[in-house]
């Protein structure tokens, strides 16, 4: 079977983003304040993002009010927000059951795109989405009642975000301006926001670990290439699907690094969600 460049766009992405969040985790855990992360990451990526956002500058010419809309909305929801939620998401959840409750944005991004994308909702779709939502259920609840936590909720609202923001919002500003200069007007023009909110939080200070800091910030620069790349050899609701096997390349990291563990009926949600990625390509 001949593998899509979407799917490699995807999956490289997706394996990008987990190494980003097993060391977040890790940071965390050393006591780093999440603030601080938030900024230093962002300051760290600010220099190449810069020189991209430079040598493309002229493009800004070619925008309308339209496209203006677009990009701006992405400065406040991938630029500004969601890197603070995701932070804080990760501190107050485990690892694992943070990788894999994120997947709900397959639901949330299927809705989206069909409202603003125009993409169908397919019985295939809906079969992914039933899986998937299925298999949050029974991760994040164990097969009871729900009793959602801070970290529940947090991540939740991010998988909105990261559906709208990122996904919509980005599949959006590839039909009309270079992938890579979307993403640099992002982190260019979401830092000053980013550093305010640190500042005003009194949270900034050395990093107690700036190798690892140095190592998250070259592999997000990676992952959002490759996401960008992938918005534009895929729809939206294949690449979120696809994202869905980052839990598994957490989970291999979690528990032994973090001493995680999943019970039998949270391994039955885990394994549907893994399901749902590897359909998602065969269909």
């Amino acid at each position: 079977m001949k593998i899509s460049k979407g799917f490699q766009y995807s999956i490289t992405a997706a394996a990008s983003w987990a190494m980003c969040i097993i060391g977040t985790k890790f940071l965390l855990g050393r006591g780093e304040n999440s603030y601080n992360i938030v900024f230093w990451l962002a300051l760290l990526v600010l220099p190449y993002w810069f020189m991209v956002f430079i040598k493309r500058i002229s493009l800004l010419k070619t925008l309308n009010r339209g496209n203006y809309s677009v990009l701006m909305g992405m400065v406040i929801i991938s630029g500004m927000l969601l890197p603070i939620i995701e932070v804080l998401a990760i501190k107050y959840s485990p690892a694992i059951n943070y990788s894999f409750l994120i997947r709900s944005v397959v639901l949330f991004t299927a809705i989206f795109a069909y409202l603003f994308l125009s993409e169908k909702l397919t019985l295939r779709k809906f079969i992914l989405i039933f899986l998937v939502v299925a298999g949050v259920f029974l991760l994040t609840t164990k097969g009871k009642l729900p009793n959602f936590t801070i970290g529940d909720i947090l991540t939740l609202v991010e998988a909105v975000l990261i559906s709208f923001g990122n996904t919509i919002l980005g599949k959006m500003a590839v039909k009309f301006i270079d992938s890579k200069f979307a993403a640099s007007f992002v982190f260019v023009f979401g830092f000053l926001p980013i550093f305010l909110i640190a500042f005003f939080n009194q949270a900034i200070s050395i990093p107690k670990l700036p190798l690892v800091f140095i190592a998250l910030a070259l592999i997000s620069i990676v992952a959002v290439i490759f996401r960008f790349n992938a918005y534009k050899n895929a729809t939206a609701s294949f690449i979120t699907v696809v994202y869905t096997l980052t839990p598994v390349m957490v989970s291999f990291a979690a528990i032994p690094l973090f001493k995680e563990s999943l019970s039998m009926i949270q391994m039955t949600g885990a394994i549907l969600i893994i399901l749902t990625g590897l359909l998602a390509e065969k269909f």
